[in-house]
């Protein structure tokens, strides 16, 4: 009898203490536009990854024809020194072809890779045509 008296306590206290859980959020990449309204499409529609050494980021577009120009900085800090590059592509300049974004330099085709990597970024700014302003920023995992 104890059992059961029991057993029905813990049930009773079990169903009156559910608390209300919520899901987390679905994942969206930041995107933002200027003059008050979204961009057409909703995005920039570009594909970012690392190269497979990880030593480097290739991105490409997958359609440029909603765009004039599309401006992307690159930034990172490798021991207390920021380091980057910034580019503008246009139709011009063959926008579907990938480009690589190294973490280091190179001159005359001998690079140096920097290391201790930190707060790394890309931001793509978009012109579209009809003069309006898009975003995309990507904060980058670095394993440098």
């Amino acid at each position: 009898m104890k059992k059961i008296i029991l057993f029905a306590l813990l049930m009773f206290f079990a169903i009156t203490t559910v608390r209300h859980v919520e899901a987390a959020k679905k994942f969206v990449a930041k995107g933002t536009t200027s003059g008050g309204s979204r961009a057409a499409g909703g995005s920039i529609p570009v594909n970012v990854r690392y190269r497979a050494d990880k030593r480097a980021i290739h991105f490409s577009f997958s359609n440029f024809s909603n765009f004039t120009s599309v401006s992307y900085v690159f930034s990172y800090q490798t021991n207390g020194i920021s380091q980057g590059a910034a580019g503008t592509i246009s139709a011009a300049n063959s926008p579907g072809e990938s480009r690589e974004l190294l973490f280091g330099t190179c001159s005359t085709s001998v690079c140096t890779y920097h290391s201790g990597i930190s707060g790394a970024k890309l931001t793509f700014t978009a012109t579209l045509k009809n003069g309006k302003k898009a975003s995309k920023n990507f904060r980058i995992k670095t394993y440098l």
